[in-house]
């Protein structure tokens, strides 16, 4: 089965996945996956993300995962729990048996962010938090207008896998 469980930045999808995994369930995070996503000008040109990216940046640069890359990495793990999100991703949906969203309110998203366990520099500024936001409200109301289902982004991982084996 090939579950795919996505939200904003800062929904927490590098945790589950992760305390998932120390569980010894197959669960992914899409961000660690070498060859799947990249940002990417209006172009099309692969760029590298910018630490410290700006308003220009993130207005003007997608972050996007390759299909084909994708369906290759899928034939190779047909169960796996993949947690993720690009700007594409509501075309990659018909690839997963099951999809969730998993939903985070503001004010925990921010805070998630900043905090100082998290890797990913998405989140280093006060614009990059409030686009997250943004892009959060987005997908959520895309998710909800699709008929997917939501899951708590405050629940824990173990409670979270009951939801989605």
């Amino acid at each position: 089965m090939r579950v795919l469980i996505f939200g904003s930045s800062g929904s927490g999808k590098t945790y589950v996945s992760t305390e998932l995994r120390k569980l010894g369930i197959n669960a992914v995070d899409a961000d660690s996956v070498e060859g799947l996503s990249s940002w990417f000008d209006g172009s099309g040109n692969k760029m590298p993300y910018k630490e410290d990216a700006d308003e220009e940046f993130l207005n003007n640069h997608s972050f996007l995962w390759d299909r084909k890359f994708l369906e290759e990495y899928l034939k190779e793990n047909p169960n796996i729990y993949l947690f993720g999100a690009s700007g594409n991703i509501f075309g990659m949906l018909d690839l997963f048996d099951k999809v969730y969203f998993l939903k985070v309110n503001p004010g925990l998203q921010k805070e998630r962010l900043v905090h100082q366990s998290r890797e990913n520099p998405m989140g280093n500024t006060e614009y990059q938090r409030e686009n997250a936001v943004r892009w959060g409200r987005e997908l959520e109301k895309k998710a909800k207008a699709l008929g997917i289902g939501f899951i708590d982004a405050t629940l824990t991982p173990e409670e979270i896998f009951k939801l989605i084996r």
